[in-house]
């Protein structure tokens, strides 16, 4: 080939103007244009976005009385009532937690396993001795709900009449009443929410009261389903002397046994030392 040849040859190879701008239109098209999306099941390689977590109730747990925080020495001009409490520490109650129940109606048939107690409360007070009149509430604590009245489809108490056949009744007799009163979907009845029915206590609880002699009452109330307030389970103690700037300890047991077995006792108390004088002892 010669010279000619060549050049022809390599002017035929050389691009044209045109093909370069078309070129390079379409490498700027292409670097701008979006990374197409991987095929569904295709695998993504690097980092991938985590699940959400998953939010987690925290567990129920029963309920804590706790003790009202104090200062080591009593208040100016008061003295200390510590109640140290002995035992398992721990009180329950049931759905029928009632003393006495109701003598039993003719022609009516009580409930198994009745709903009767819907919450209960702790108190601890005190009578100082020549002011009866005057109870000094040195604690209480809130309501533990335990039932509460909602209708009847919602808790899976209402079912659906079955048909019955037509009664003959002969001349003289009554109609017989029914075992239980039948319930509408609408109909309130008694849940029970056990989440709520014991409770414990802490090893010891201070108050601070007046100079004198004092009668302590603890007790567990119990509120049943139309709201009224009956005591399920006291303990007391009297004749307890409380001087200025010093410590009066008292000796109590709250403690859960078998069954409904259930034990709240004030036992004793001891007038400590004061800080410059030695205190008797108590019983």
């Amino acid at each position: 080939m010669n010279a000619r040849d060549q050049r022809n040859v390599a002017h035929k190879r050389r691009p044209h103007r045109g093909d370069l701008a078309s070129a390079a239109l379409l490498l700027a098209v292409l670097a701008g244009a979006p990374a197409a999306p991987p095929e569904a099941g295709a695998a993504i390689t690097g980092s991938s976005p985590q699940p959400p977590e998953t939010m987690v109730p925290p567990t129920a747990t029963p309920p804590e009385i706790r003790a009202p925080g104090l200062p080591p020495m009593p208040a100016p001009g008061k003295g200390r009532l510590a109640l140290h409490i002995d035992g398992n520490r721990r009180w329950c109650t049931f759905p029928d937690d009632r003393l006495v129940r109701p003598e039993a109606k003719e022609g009516v048939v009580d409930k198994q396993n009745g709903i009767f107690t819907f919450g209960y409360k702790f108190t601890i007070a005190a009578v100082r001795r020549g002011d009866a009149d005057t109870v000094v509430m040195l604690f209480e604590s809130p309501v533990y709900r335990t039932a509460s009245w909602r209708p009847a489809s919602k808790v899976g108490n209402y079912r659906k009449p079955a048909p019955r056949a037509p009664m003959i009744i002969s001349e003289g007799e009554r109609l017989p009443r029914p075992k239980q009163i039948p319930q509408a979907p609408d109909t309130l009845v008694p849940f029970w929410e056990p989440q709520n029915r014991c409770v414990g206590f802490p090893e010891r609880m201070d108050f601070d009261l007046d100079p004198g002699t004092y009668d302590i009452y603890a007790a567990f109330d119990l509120v049943k389903g139309d709201g009224s307030w009956v005591h399920r389970t006291t303990g007391y103690l009297t004749d307890i002397p409380v001087e200025a700037a010093r410590r009066t300890r008292l000796d109590g047991l709250v403690n859960m046994g078998r069954g409904s077995d259930r034990q709240l006792e004030i036992r004793s108390f001891t007038l400590e030392p004061g800080p410059d004088l030695p205190g008797p002892a108590g019983s």
